[in-house]
């Protein structure tokens, strides 16, 4: 999806999202929704910027992740190679401390845990996709959302190649994110989702994790993290991080 970066007054803009004018100007005061000004100080927005804003992320990189073949998707949505997301993780670091909505610690801990995420979709589906390489990457900073999914074979699948008596996704999960698994590469930043899991539990950053027909549930609010049964199935993985 190529779309220029047109500049669009505050009238038009609220008519597009479907929001009063004054609403827009809220947003700008509480860091939802950046405006640009023009020498004589009136607000202009990125149509790129807004068409992303209304976008629901999460339901499309739901999609990606079950759907039985993948639909299309933008390329600022999709990274078919570690480089590439590791360079996109960085662009939204630097948004996230251009914003001011957040501590600086903060938005290097978001920061890490978008990267340790997605690395671990990489390092442990290397030579194995099962359709697509890569993954869905996409976030909002004004909506405090990421989200990623892979179309990878899965947790299970591959934590059995270290342990092969691991019988379910539910088990599968509580091992990823609580034990470091000898037998498997080493993960590239240092122990991966147990990183993630320290992290989030006490910070005010949540997540939902899923994996097979297994979900981790960890609250934004600091909290012990949940593993339970899911009513679908992800092949691979679907993730969202709220902060």
């Amino acid at each position: 999806m190529e779309t220029s970066d047109k500049k669009i007054r505050i009238g038009e803009a609220a008519k597009i999202l479907g929001v009063s004018v004054q609403t827009l100007r809220n947003w700008e005061k509480s860091g939802k929704l950046h405006a640009e000004r023009s020498s004589g100080q009136q607000r202009y927005y990125s149509l790129t910027r807004l068409k992303l804003f209304v976008l629901d992320i999460q339901k499309l990189g739901h999609a990606w992740a079950v759907s039985a073949f993948p639909p299309d998707l933008p390329r600022e949505f999709y990274c078919e190679r570690p480089d590439r997301f590791t360079s996109r993780v960085a662009g939204m670091g630097f948004e996230l401390q251009q914003s001011g909505r957040l501590s600086e610690d903060l938005v290097s801990l978001v920061t890490l845990v978008a990267g340790e995420v997605g690395d671990n979709s990489f390092a442990h589906n290397v030579g194995n996709w099962l359709d697509i390489p890569g993954v869905f990457y996409a976030y909002n900073v004004g909506k405090r959302l990421i989200v990623l999914a892979d179309r990878g074979r899965g947790v299970k699948t591959t934590l059995q190649q270290a342990r092969p008596r691991i019988s379910s996704d539910v088990e599968a999960l509580t091992t990823a994110f609580t034990e470091i698994i000898s037998g498997r590469s080493p993960e590239k930043r240092g122990n991966g989702l147990k990183v993630v899991r320290k992290i989030m539990e006490s910070n005010q950053i949540g997540l939902l994790f899923q994996s097979g027909v297994g979900m981790v549930i960890i609250p934004k609010k600091p909290g012990t993290m949940r593993v339970k049964m899911s009513d679908e199935f992800i092949r691979g993985t679907f993730a969202v991080i709220s902060f």
